[in-house]
């Protein structure tokens, strides 16, 4: 529990600076792999579902896909309150809730998505779970994330980036210093399985029908659809 109420004080700490860091982290390919995602799913007309929807630049991204109403889940106010600023006008729903047990009706959602916010979970499987729990049959899921590399040389590197590129960085483009928030991503990233499991886990919910990996393994998307039957 400590480390979730460490990583939630970050992310309240850093709301403004939030999307220039993450750009300059991801070698500025969080936004395409968001992107990627969206275009493997095509288009959208049913209600929808973002957890951890931030200070909603992903939520504004997928109303380019989606002409259904988009339901968005953030434990933090402050990240709804920016997002409701952005997003004014758009067929969004905010509601504050915790991913290890969503307010949201099972079998609901024509289609739920994340990105870079399961890792922030104190229980990923149950996580995932709840997730996939919101899609109805014939439903499509659409998970993103930082990944942990199955190769084991690849993983030792995003784990030293991790714990110290990262901090560094982000000091260096805010006036945090060296101990700033984004320290704390290492805390989620060691918690990560590795993507090989990480896939394993969603399959045991959803038919995953795609697996993309982007910088070695860096960035992950898995894209899945709920089974008619």
């Amino acid at each position: 529990m400590t480390v979730w109420y460490e990583v939630e004080d970050a992310l309240e700490k850093i709301i403004e600076d939030y999307e220039k860091v993450n750009h300059l982290i991801s070698a500025f390919q969080d936004e395409r792999t968001r992107l990627i995602g969206l275009q493997k799913i095509g288009h959208i007309n049913e209600a929808s579902l973002e957890l951890g929807s931030g200070p909603g630049n992903y939520s504004r991204l997928i109303s380019n896909f989606n002409e259904g109403p988009l339901v968005c889940v953030d434990y933090l106010s402050e990240m709804h309150k920016a997002a409701k600023k952005r997003n004014k006008g758009l067929n969004h729903h905010y509601i504050r809730g915790v991913f290890e047990a969503l307010p949201i009706r099972e079998s609901s959602m024509g289609f739920t998505t994340a990105a870079f916010a399961l890792r922030d979970s104190l229980n990923k499987p149950l996580a995932i779970s709840e997730a996939c729990s919101t899609v109805k049959n014939g439903g499509r899921f659409l998970l993103i994330d930082i990944g942990k590399p199955d190769n084991p040389f690849f993983r030792g590197f995003m784990s030293v980036f991790m714990r110290f590129v990262v901090p560094i960085l982000g000091g260096l483009i805010t006036d945090y210093g060296h101990r700033n928030p984004w320290s704390k991503l290492y805390l989620t990233f060691a918690k990560l399985p590795p993507n090989i499991v990480l896939v394993s886990i969603v399959r045991q919910h959803v038919v995953v029908v795609d697996r993309i990996e982007k910088i070695f393994g860096a960035l992950v998307i898995i894209l899945g659809f709920k089974s008619l039957d």
